[in-house]
């Protein structure tokens, strides 16, 4: 574009330049045959009457007012075309471009003859030319210098998307603790270097969890499943001949079914993806005491409420009695008998807030911000042969997320535990 303007505007300029000479040159001519010398016109056929106005490159010639040719001066020897008004223009008179001008010849208020002029081209052609050569040559060395330059810099640029595309595919699921290296320099592909590493940890940190969480599944199935199996081999062997063997495996059998009939339920609602919430207006202080009907391990506690009467907040009935039941489970495992549990309620303008605190031994530190990780179980709670399999809490959570909740865990003292849930009172 740059190299079609310079050319265009260096065009115009010659050939404004070669116009510019041909009209001084007319005017000079028609001045000095205009003048009077001694009351007498001037003889358009004196020899001298062209001489000294003719530049280089223009040919002149005169001619009566009958058209005839008198004189000619210039580089040009064939007759110009004989008009007396035209120009200046370019025409082309043997095979070449040039300016035409024509004028009258005026002496004495009179026409005595007629002036043609023309300017040739070949200059302005030449120097044409030689621009367009020069402009050629430099777009080519600057469209060479491009293309190395060019190539340099993709080499340089290509070369870390190279290294940092064979890393990426040489990644499996099985290496995904590998990074990607980073060069250091703050740049584009480090900051996509940086973010693909950080996609690659969480990547890693959710694979293993997902491997954790099979290899759990898989040990609190394979449990149940075995107690099955053995007490179907019993009523194999002897099942017939002793009804009381037949009573107490049947009895084992049944429980044993229902709570992998549990563990099943439980791990479906944690494989959904969202759950699907029903949401409608409630009274929360009304739905806590539901949620504590028909829990026969309380009745081993002292239960205290702390509620206050008549919050309102929207959300799925159901789930949220779940939620209040399973933290209430949780608790009923390791308080010891006759301990107490409260269950308090908090709220203001945006939101309401649930307390559930009991006088158990506590958490330990390192478990509260994992407490809802699935499968998760206490030491103490192995060891004690507490009922469950660390799905209730995750379960838990997953209510409250769907809920646009927050749940945490506490300890508080001198010893026991409390959980806390923030719920938006206008609902998800």
């Amino acid at each position: 574009m740059l190299s079609t303007l310079t050319y265009w505007g260096n065009s115009q300029a010659l050939h404004q330049e070669k116009r510019q000479v041909l009209e001084n040159a007319v005017t000079r001519v028609l001045g000095s045959l205009d003048e009077q010398q001694g009351g007498q016109a001037v003889d358009i056929r004196d020899p001298e009457a062209l001489k000294g106005n003719v530049p280089k490159g223009v040919t002149l010639q005169l001619t009566s007012v009958q058209g005839a040719v008198l004189q000619m001066s210039g580089n040009i020897s064939a007759q110009l075309p004989v008009e007396q008004q035209a120009g200046p223009e370019i025409r082309v008179l043997n095979g070449k471009d040039v300016y035409y001008m024509a004028r009258p010849i005026m002496s004495s208020g009179k026409q005595i003859g007629t002036l043609q002029a023309v300017a040739d081209l070949e200059e302005v052609e030449l120097a044409q030319t030689v621009l367009l050569r020069q402009l050629l040559w430099l777009g080519g060395s600057a469209l060479l210098l491009a293309a190395i330059g060019g190539y340099i810099l993709s080499r340089q640029v290509l070369a870390p998307m190279a290294d940092l595309n064979r890393e990426i595919s040489l990644l499996t699921a099985n290496d995904l603790n590998r990074r990607l290296p980073l060069r250091g320099n703050g740049d584009e592909l480090d900051l996509l270097g940086q973010n693909f590493n950080h996609m690659l940890e969480r990547l890693e940190g959710s694979f293993k969890q997902q491997k954790q969480f099979v290899a759990n599944a898989s040990h609190e199935l394979r449990t149940p499943l075995m107690v099955i199996r053995g007490h179907a081999d019993i009523l194999q062997r002897w099942g017939a001949e002793d009804p009381a063997i037949v009573r107490d495996s049947a009895t084992a059998v049944v429980d044993e079914t229902k709570m992998m009939t549990r563990l099943v339920e439980n791990l479906l609602t944690l494989a959904r993806e969202e759950l699907q919430l029903t949401l409608v207006s409630l009274n929360l202080s009304e739905l806590i005491i539901e949620s504590t009907k028909g829990l026969p391990f309380l009745r081993s506690f002292m239960v205290n409420y702390d509620l206050l009467p008549d919050i309102e907040l929207r959300g799925d009935a159901l789930y949220l009695k779940q939620l209040i039941r399973i933290i209430l489970e949780n608790a009923g495992k390791y308080v010891p008998s006759g301990g107490k549990i409260r269950i308090g309620l908090q709220s203001d303008e945006d939101n309401v807030k649930i307390l559930i605190e009991d006088n158990g031994p506590g958490l330990p530190p390192n478990a509260l911000e994992v407490i809802f990780d699935r499968f998760y179980r206490v030491d103490e709670a192995r060891s004690r042969k507490v009922p469950g399999h660390g799905l209730g809490l995750s379960i838990a959570k997953r209510i409250v997320d769907a809920h646009n909740g927050e749940i945490w865990a506490e300890n508080v003292e001198p010893h026991g535990a409390r959980f806390c849930v923030v719920l938006p009172r206008k609902g998800v």
